[in-house]
Parts: C-alpha cells; sequence; structure tokens
C-alpha cells in the first residue's frame, strides 16, 4: 500500500510538471508570436539610441583602419630599404664573390666559399622577406576588414563578396503594419529613373554585372523582401518597370546586404558587426606595429652596416656574417614586443600572461620563429667560415 501511494503521488507531481511545461511552452510561443507589438515606446527609443551609438563607434573603428593604411611609415620605409640598403648590400656581396679559400684549391674553395654565401644569404634575404610578410598579413588583414562573404538573412550557400559595413534599410516594424516601408518601396519602384540612379551602367554592363550573379546564385541574391512575385502581387513595383530591371534592383540591394529587417535583428547586427570589426581591428594594428618595428630594425641594421662594408679596411664577409647574427637574434624579441608593452605592468609575472593572449595576435611571429632559428644557426656558422676565410 504504501508503494501504491508513493507511486500515484509521484505520478501526480510529473503529470503537474507536464502542464506546466507545456503552459509554459505555449505562453512562450505566444510571446514571440506578439513580440513586435509588445515592444514598448521606450524600448524602440532605447534601440534607436543604441544604434546610434554603435554608427558613431563602427566610424571610429574604420577611421582607426584608414589612418593605419595610409600611415606614412610604411610606405616611406619600404622603397628606402629596398631601393638604398638591400640594393647596395646585394652589390657589395657579389662584387666579393671570389674563391675565398684559395689554400683549399678550385674545387674545394669553391665549394666552400658557396656554402660561405649560402649561409649569409640566407639570413639577408630574410631580412626582406620578414617584412615583406608582415606586409602581405597585413594587405590580408585589410581585405578581411573591410570584406566578408557570410552575412545573417541571407542564404547559407549564397557566398558572394560584399563590403562588410552593410547598407542599412528602413526597419520594417517602425510604422503600423509597414505603411511607411510600402510606401518606401513604391517610390523606389516607381520611376525608372530612380532605378537608374542603383544601377548606373549601360545595358550590356547590367547584365554582366545583376544577371550573372542573379543566374548563379539561382535568385538567391535578391533579399525576400525584394522578389518579383512579392512586389507584382502586392503592386509596389510599378508595371512601367521590366521585370529584369526589377530583379536587378533588388540584386544591388542584395549585393550590397541591404535587408528588410525589423529593429530587434537591426539591433542583433550591429552587436555582430562590432565584434567582427574589433577582432579583425585589433589584429591588423599589432601587425602593421610589428612590421613597422621590422622594417626599422632591418633598416637601421643595413645603414649601419653599409659604411663598414665600403671601407677596406674591415673584412666584408665577416662584417656581414656578424651583422646578420645580431640581426637574426633580435629578430623575435623585437616582435614580441608590441605584447610586453601591452603587458608593462605584469613583467614580473610573465608567465602569467603569455596564456591569455590569442593566437590571432601571435600568429605573426608565430610563422617566423623556426626560420629566424635557422637564420641564427646559418649566420653563426658563416662567421665561423669568414673568420676562418679572412684570419685562417
Amino acid at each position: 500500500m504504501a508503494g501504491l501511494f508513493v507511486y500515484r503521488n509521484l505520478l501526480s507531481r510529473t503529470e503537474s510538471v507536464v502542464m506546466t511545461t507545456q503552459s509554459h511552452t505555449k505562453t512562450y510561443t505566444q510571446e514571440l508570436q506578439s513580440f513586435e507589438e509588445a515592444i514598448t515606446p521606450d524600448e524602440r527609443n532605447a534601440m534607436r539610441a543604441y544604434l546610434q551609438r554603435s554608427e558613431v563607434r563602427l566610424s571610429t573603428l574604420h577611421r582607426i583602419a584608414t589612418a593605419f593604411i595610409g600611415g606614412a611609415g610604411l610606405l616611406l620605409l619600404i622603397p628606402v630599404f629596398i631601393k638604398d640598403a638591400f640594393d647596395s648590400i646585394m652589390q657589395i656581396m657579389l662584387e666579393h664573390l671570389t674563391n675565398v679559400y684559395p689554400a683549399l684549391g678550385t674545387t674545394g674553395g669553391w665549394a666552400l666559399t658557396l656554402i660561405l654565401y649560402a649561409m649569409i644569404g640566407f639570413p639577408l634575404l630574410l631580412s626582406l622577406a620578414i617584412p615583406l610578410y608582415g606586409v602581405y598579413l597585413l594587405l590580408k588583414d585589410v581585405v578581411h576588414f573591410y570584406f566578408t562573404i557570410y552575412m545573417p538573412g541571407f542564404p547559407a550557400n549564397l557566398l558572394n563578396p560584399t563590403f562588410a559595413l552593410t547598407g542599412v534599410a528602413f526597419s520594417v516594424d517602425e510604422s503600423k503594419d509597414q505603411r511607411v516601408k510600402r510606401e518606401v518601396m513604391r517610390y523606389q519602384y516607381n520611376i525608372q529613373t530612380r532605378m537608374d540612379f542603383v544601377l548606373p551602367f549601360s545595358q550590356k554592363r547590367r547584365a554582366e554585372y545583376f544577371d550573372s550573379i542573379i543566374a548563379d546564385t539561382e535568385g538567391d541574391i535578391i533579399p525576400e523582401t525584394r522578389n518579383l512575385k512579392k512586389l507584382r502581387d502586392s503592386e509596389i513595383a510599378s508595371i512601367s518597370i521590366k521585370d529584369q530591371d526589377v530583379e536587378r534592383f533588388g540584386a544591388a540591394f542584395g549585393i550590397a546586404r541591404s535587408l528588410d529587417r525589423p529593429l530587434v535583428q537591426e539591433v542583433a547586427m550591429t552587436e555582430m558587426s562590432l565584434v567582427r570589426h574589433v577582432l579583425y581591428l585589433r589584429r591588423l594594428v599589432l601587425r602593421y606595429v610589428k612590421t613597422l618595428l621590422m622594417f626599422i630594425w632591418t633598416t637601421l641594421v643595413s645603414f649601419m652596416m653599409l659604411p663598414i662594408l665600403k671601407d677596406d679596411r674591415f673584412p666584408t664577409l665577416l662584417v656581414m656574417a656578424l651583422t646578420y647574427l645580431v640581426w637574426s637574434i633580435a629578430v623575435m624579441p623585437i616582435m614580441g614586443l608590441p605584447i610586453r608593452w601591452i603587458y608593462r605592468h605584469r613583467q614580473e609575472n610573465v608567465r602569467d600572461y603569455r596564456n591569455h593572449v590569442d593566437r590571432q595576435l601571435t600568429m605573426f611571429e608565430d610563422g617566423t620563429r623556426k626560420v629566424a632559428m635557422v637564420s641564427v644557426v646559418m649566420a653563426s656558422i658563416g662567421v665561423v667560415l669568414a673568420f676562418f676565410a679572412e684570419y685562417a
């Protein structure tokens, strides 16, 4: 009897939980369906204010990116280093390309000479390659910062490249029964010249630019709200506008990723956009600083070495080997300077912060660490061989 009582009590509680869960699910679904109507005027104003603040923040992020892209530092150092430093060093190196081990005979002497030149030539080429690799990564970051192939609201299989700073359409729920939005779209689709403003191309170019992308994406590039059938059925698009131009006009909005979103979705998109821009911008700025430091270090070493190389009192190959040994040893510490500057107040606990630096910020030095170590080894061998050639 006691067991039966416990079973009935447990069954009663289970039924109560199920009924409560079903009631909660039904209420939650109803809340979702009526969410747009349930938004209070204060909440709408709060979302509008957030969007305004976010536009200012996005504008600031883009100004930062533009400042680094147009910065004169790299633009000034690249031609100076390649034209004046690297060119002069290569010329001096080729002028001294002779058998520096005559005591070993022709075959043995030239073989060891070529090994010596390889030991010096690798760090020499690396001193050009690492800064240029930094420029390559920087340009890649710029492209990633400004462009994307993914955009919420479009089909997942649509991979058309577009500007990350998308177009902004008037939110569909900013007026009762979407009356304002309908009138906005009627204005856009009413007269041909208004559509020509968005499509300022010849008929041949329009077909080349828009018809091909519409066909290749099977119409996915056109936002759902600008579907030809919907526009015709709702009498938004004027009958004087050709179907082809209506689709091209919609494709232009799709390429710009300008979607007719509710205000809540616009806020969500803005939050995601801010995160995306910050992720790329922090990496871009750090890589710019690292690349600039590498150009400064390499240019400084090269210009300090050139006067010594031009003085016949100093052994040319030994000076080059010693110089590139110093350069190679300092590469990784110099590339790590920006991170150490960020953690300048935590230097006493250096191990504490290294595990907190994500790989996005260290990919440049991680990709060059092995070749820098090889350069140290080869330059060291070059020093020994150059010393042997000069004083043996």
